[in-house]
């Protein structure tokens, strides 16, 4: 039952673009302005939605409404179109039903076939269908249409008549409180999503009237409503929002006036209504388009599960943050230990042009220097004869082995790259590691080698004039090939004392790298294997709760840990690093509170170490600064927040905490607004996590894990 009126609710907030059960109640609500229309929606939403469960379609779909809008529209646009009858009625529920299953079977269609969405195309083919069917019966007959029995309409500008009243067609209401009501719940739910309404609307009266030079109500009423559509669905619903979306709405109006006019003459004749085919239409045949593009960094279309236009672009720009490096292989270091950068990429020296993406590591001693004694001889290096390891698994294509070793200051112009493997890691990558010592490479073409064997020491052939390392990705086995860029996994940096955990980066000339060494403790909390189970005593003032906690994966194998309020925190697994790539659900949770205090967490320890998350707005600022500035998102982000994160020392119960410290900051007129938070994880010796702490805005949040004794 609770999964049905769900259900029924998020139908309504569908037709909107919206994931708000509030959102959905207005609507609901707004609908009944005009009975009639309102009890038909009412009726197509209830069938639609009790079909798909007798049927057992796909149950988060059914929750989130998306079979039951189109069933909403039919319905109103029924008792909109139509004087009520008792066979109007029957046919009522008949094409309900035809409606259900041709928007299940086109919804899944158009998402298989062109990874779009149906829209409502299936409530407008589905009316169609209605009414030539309805033409053979004498005894149906049509309705009054919009404003004959609208009240408001005399105490309003004639622009806002227009306005509202297009909002109200939306929803097939008569009257312009309808369309008030929407706008509301429109601007408490999305100041984006408001504000494109009010651009589709005037950019379409702007047209309209350079267009035509008599504009009647009814064609302005029309061609707003698509327009307004038009423009919430490609300036942040479906596309995340943009400068550039002022260009997409204004040419997808223009779009809309001339499919306006052009399906008006063509329907006209079978007495077939326009409605939202434009708008159907244009918006399917523009996000179709914008995928052929060679580049997909403007105009960003949603690769993701839908909230409003705010909480799009700051998922999308927190997740680019953090995760438009991440690759499908995760290469390290192929060295083990700290080495120094001596050239980067695009470095001074040989590092140029084709070859620029490339890498030349060595040892640094305690003195300061890279060799000991007088660096005359290879072996005063402390990178001579050091291991070198494999940076990935694959097939070890191609080996030089045999090469002499400079003395040093000296070079070997004729084998240029000495002593060199070159790995095929698969997916097209490989990786040449070279001026290797002569004789020391372990491995031979056609061996299979994992990440992290030993496979060489680190030597001074070919153009070395001291002993180095020279590693490099390429899409070849061919020695000496052309470089290419592509990042190490996980590392950790070093600049004099100071410690930063780096992920998918590159490393820069002169600072100190290594490879992150896994700590058992850490590797272990934060293992959260499929079909874990867990239970905290929460408290925050003064109110205590137990939250529940499972690991699940859903049909795509994407795990997550779901809470007993049904709060979810995607995981990103990985050996060397833990991530929670995304957050879904209320803010009460005590899942919320550990995303916010552990999103991401290196499973090693170094000294001093620290790393930096950033978070979306949506999640950790929640004043009436943030909602005034969001009228300004077309521009760009108004407001950003990040955290800062290290560890803490081992205390006398060798128990570990992972401390953070998150800012919430202003940019711009709003460069004043700040706002702080602290978190802290505490993991124990075996490897359990045993409590989390969230102090925010004079507020203290503690989980304490009930499932471990530590007495």
């Amino acid at each position: 039952m609770k999964l049905f009126i769900e259900s029924i609710i998020f139908s309504y907030s569908q037709i909107f673009f919206s994931n708000r059960k509030w959102f959905g109640i207005v609507i609901l609500a707004a609908s009944f302005i005009t009975p009639i229309s309102g009890i038909f929606a009412f009726v197509g939403v209830i069938i639609s939605s009790a079909l798909a469960l007798y049927l057992k379609f796909n149950k988060e779909k059914i929750r989130n409404g998306f079979y039951g809008f189109n069933g909403i529209l039919f319905g109103a646009a029924i008792g909109y179109f139509f004087e009520i009858t008792p066979f109007v009625v029957f046919l009522l529920v008949v094409f309900i039903i035809i409606t259900f299953f041709i928007s299940a079977g086109l919804e899944h269609l158009l998402h298989n076939l062109f990874n779009l969405p149906g829209l409502s195309l299936p409530f407008i083919l589905t009316l169609y269908i209605f009414l030539i069917f309805a033409t053979n019966y004498n005894d149906i007959f049509y309705a009054s249409f919009l404003g004959e029995s609208d009240f408001l309409k005399e105490y309003l500008h004639e622009i806002l008549n227009s306005y509202f009243g297009a909002m109200s067609l939306i929803l097939f209401q008569k009257t312009v409180l309808s369309g008030i009501i929407i706008t509301a719940a429109i601007l408490f739910f999305s100041r984006v999503m408001f504000l494109n309404t009010i651009i589709g609307f005037a950019v379409n009266y702007l047209f309209l009237h350079i267009f035509y030079q008599d504009v009647q109500s009814n064609v302005l009423i029309l061609t707003s409503f698509n327009s307004i559509l038009a423009a919430i669905a490609l300036g942040g619903s479906l596309i995340i929002v943009s400068r550039k979306s002022f260009f997409l709405i204004a040419i997808s109006i223009l779009m809309v006036i001339v499919f306006t006019g052009f399906f008006s003459k063509l329907l006209v004749s079978h007495f077939l209504p326009v409605l939202v085919l434009p708008f159907n239409l244009i918006v399917l045949s523009i996000i179709y388009t914008l995928k052929f593009r060679q580049e997909q960094s403007d105009l960003v279309l949603l690769y993701f599960a839908p909230g409003s236009p705010e909480e799009n672009i700051y998922y999308h720009s927190v997740r680019k943050a953090r995760f438009e490096r991440f690759k499908f292989l995760y290469p390290e270091l192929p060295v083990l230990g700290e080495w120094k950068i001596s050239q980067g990429i695009d470095g001074e020296f040989t590092h140029k042009d084709e070859w620029k993406y490339a890498w030349d590591f060595i040892i640094i001693g305690e003195s300061g220097n890279e060799f000991e004694n007088e660096g005359n001889s290879v072996e005063d290096y402390y990178c001579f004869a050091s291991p070198v390891i494999a940076p990935l698994s694959g097939e070890v294509v191609r080996v030089i082995d045999k090469i002499e070793d400079n003395k040093v200051g000296e070079i070997n112009v004729q084998n240029n790259w000495g002593n060199t493997i070159i790995v095929d890691h698969g997916q097209g990558l490989y990786s040449s590691l070279s001026h290797l010592k002569k004789n020391s490479i372990k491995v031979k073409k056609g061996d299979q080698v994992k990440k992290g064997d030993l496979i060489a020491q680190c030597g001074n052939s070919g153009r070395s004039p001291y002993p180095h390392l020279h590693f490099q990705f390429q899409l070849t086995n061919k020695l000496g090939d052309k470089t290419y860029m592509f990042p190490f996994s996980f590392l950790v940096e070093r600049e004099n004392t100071d410690n930063t955990f780096k992920s998918f980066d590159y490393p820069i000339k002169d600072k100190f790298v290594k490879n992150i060494e896994t700590d058992s403790s850490l590797s272990e909390a934060f293992n959260f294997q499929l079909g874990s189970n867990y239970i905290f005593d929460c408290s925050i003032n003064g109110k205590n709760f137990t939250e529940k906690w499972e690991v699940k994966a859903d049909i795509l194998n994407n795990i997550f840990i779901q809470s007993d309020n049904n709060s979810k925190a995607f995981l990103y697994p990985n050996e060397k690093a833990f991530y929670m790539s995304s957050y879904i659900g209320q803010k009460n949770s005590a899942l919320y509170y550990f995303y916010m205090s552990s999103s991401s967490v290196p499973l090693g320890l170094s000294a001093k170490l620290t790393w930096n998350d950033p978070f979306p707005v949506s999640l950790t600022a929640n004043s009436f600064v943030k909602y005034i500035s969001e009228f300004l998102l077309h521009f760009g982000e108004q407001i950003k927040s990040s955290a800062s994160f290290h560890f803490q020392k081992e205390n006398e119960k060798k128990e570990l905490s992972i401390s953070s410290s998150l800012e919430v900051k202003g940019q711009g007129i709003f460069k004043l607004y700040r706002e702080n938070s602290e978190g802290n994880v505490i993991v124990d010796k075996s490897g359990n996590i045993k409590e989390f702490t969230y102090k925010f805005r004079n507020h203290k949040f503690i989980a304490t894990n009930k499932r471990v004794n530590y007495e």
